[in-house]
């Protein structure tokens, strides 16, 4: 291979990795998930009852599941099932799906259903889960996560101080005559004329606020671009050197000498 495609080999790594790094995207999200779960006893005799359980799925499309609860009353489960994989361990139960059950779509019901035996009372459930998610009757809203920062808020800017207004009224009394006179401040006297009087107020200045982004990301992104400019400035270095080269080259050559 030859200097020259050497080159233009790692011109086109380096093109390639900036172009990755400018299309990653840092959001991820979390698929919707819900269900809803009716727990019916359609017999029961002395020492054993019959059960039928019925799922719907409220959130995406399941590729398979597996149903959980507890009794509450020591309730065990015989062998006697069907349309389900059953297993207890103590008075937990999980049931996954079987090879021809296990697609949920939305909106769609499985129904499982056994044989157990009880003792003193044979009360319902009141708790399920599948794959791990609560069964409250609604859907889960998705959650999206994002490597952006939160914004800052910038803090509230102080009010200026209310102005205070001073009013000053001093009367003299003369000795001749029983009649006063007032001294009024310029406030009184805009009062009287009518006119409004506006005390001078402090202008707010404006607040600057210095913040930082100290998202867990941001050592990445300095290291992404720290790689991104070392392969532009080693290209840059490369194609010097084989222009380099090729001076070099024709200064030796006899042939181009004059």
């Amino acid at each position: 291979m030859t200097f020259a495609r050497i080159v233009r080999a790692a011109l086109a790594v380096a093109a390639a990795l900036v172009a990755t790094g400018l299309v990653t995207s840092p959001a991820t999200a979390r698929a919707a998930a819900g269900c809803d779960v009716a727990y019916v006893v359609t017999d029961q005799w002395r020492s054993g009852f019959g059960a039928r359980v019925t799922l719907t799925n409220l959130g995406d499309p399941l590729p398979g599941w597996t149903l959980e609860w507890e009794f509450t009353a020591g309730q065990r489960i015989t062998s006697e099932t069907w349309n389900g994989v059953f297993s207890q361990s103590g008075s937990a139960v999980r049931v996954k799906n079987t090879a021809y059950n296990g697609a949920l779509a939305t909106g769609r019901s499985v129904t499982v259903g056994f044989n157990g035996a009880w003792s003193g009372s044979n009360p319902a459930p009141t708790s399920f889960s599948v794959d791990g998610v609560p069964c409250t009757g609604a859907p889960v809203t998705a959650d999206t996560t994002s490597d952006a920062p939160e914004p800052t808020s910038a803090p509230p800017l102080t009010t200026a101080p209310s102005a205070t207004t001073t009013t000053t009224t001093s009367t003299t009394t003369s000795t001749s005559s029983s009649s006063s006179s007032a001294t009024t401040t310029p406030s009184e006297s805009s009062a009287a004329s009518g006119a409004a009087f506006t005390w001078p107020t402090a202008s707010p200045k404006p607040a600057v606020v210095l913040s930082a982004d100290v998202s867990p990301d941001s050592g990445v992104d300095a290291l992404r671009l720290g790689l991104v400019i070392s392969l532009l400035v080693a290209s840059v270095g490369i194609a010097v050197l084989l222009v380099v080269r090729r001076h070099l080259r024709r200064a030796g050559d006899p042939g181009e000498q004059p």
